[in-house]
């Protein structure tokens, strides 16, 4: 379960590879996703990596980060397949928007050509089965969507992410409540009320903290059996950051992290795993 990258590796990247890397992240998410990473770790949450809707990779480069050792990390977007989705419009957005930057990105961030698989399809067009086998038949515990924005598209995404997850796993949503597409969080509330089968429940919403242009507000969800372990451990891990809990989809206590100045995040010690024993015996 030892992690190909250490911890300096991933401080590296926040802080030197992340801001070169065209795309949209936040100091926030970043902060509550490594969280995340320590927590799989933690509760020893066995799978892969994927991410619908890559770009340039800043996020999934940040996932690669995570990686142990026999995992791979499945990349999967349109790349310049398709030159007229949302955003493409000039023949320098289609240069822009292929595979040769994502690689180019991995390779200079050390993420080697034997971690990743790069999928260049659209993701609206693979059913479950099609995607378990375009993934070889991998379970993934780590899925993050930010492809098709639209209602029907984030809907259909999450379907795909759930059929694949992994015991334990988490699913991260972007764009939430995001103004420029406002159907995307309609497409997850119609998840909710029509497909899912309490496999996933929404845990935590990362609020933005900053501009629209640098990303948006994150959902994210877990696996229904594991909510109560994420939550406590995510609760202490950014503790400074948490700022109270919500009813949200139709369940209860999703924790709301916010960030009015830069992102603190805290070791899973002794102490956390003292105090997440506790709340858990008296549930």
């Amino acid at each position: 379960m030892r992690r190909i990258f250490n911890t300096n590796k991933l401080e590296q990247y926040l802080e030197e590879g992340s801001p070169r890397v065209n795309g949209y992240l936040q100091s926030g998410s970043s902060s509550v996703i490594c969280s995340i990473f320590d927590v799989q770790d933690e509760l020893k949450i066995l799978g892969n990596i994927a991410e619908i809707g890559v770009f340039h990779g800043k996020l999934f480069i940040l996932l690669c980060h995570s990686i142990r050792e026999g995992e791979r990390a499945f990349a999967i977007d349109v790349f310049n397949s398709e030159p007229y989705i949302q955003g493409i419009k000039t023949p320098q957005d289609r240069r822009a928007f292929s595979q040769k930057n994502l690689l180019r990105n991995l390779k200079i961030n050390e993420i080697g050509a034997d971690l990743t698989h790069l999928i260049t399809t659209n993701s609206q067009k693979l059913t479950p089965f099609n995607f378990k086998q375009i993934i070889d038949n991998k379970e993934i515990r780590l899925f993050s969507i930010d492809g098709d924005h639209s209602r029907e598209g984030v809907r259909h995404d999450l379907n795909l992410a759930v059929s694949s997850l992994s015991k334990g796993g988490i699913i991260l949503v972007d764009d939430l409540f995001n103004v420029l597409c406002p159907s995307l969080t309609e497409g997850i509330i119609d998840f909710f009320n029509n497909d899912n089968t309490k496999r996933v429940a929404p845990i935590a919403i990362i609020a933005a903290n900053g501009p629209v242009q640098t990303g948006a507000t994150k959902l994210v969800l877990a696996d229904s059996a594991y909510t109560n372990h994420y939550k406590a451990y995510l609760q202490l891990l950014n503790q400074t950051n948490y700022s109270h809990a919500e009813n949200f989809l139709g369940y209860p206590n999703v924790l709301i992290f916010e960030f009015k100045d830069e992102p603190k995040r805290y070791s899973l010690n002794d102490d956390v795993r003292l105090a997440v024993t506790e709340f858990l015996k008296n549930l």
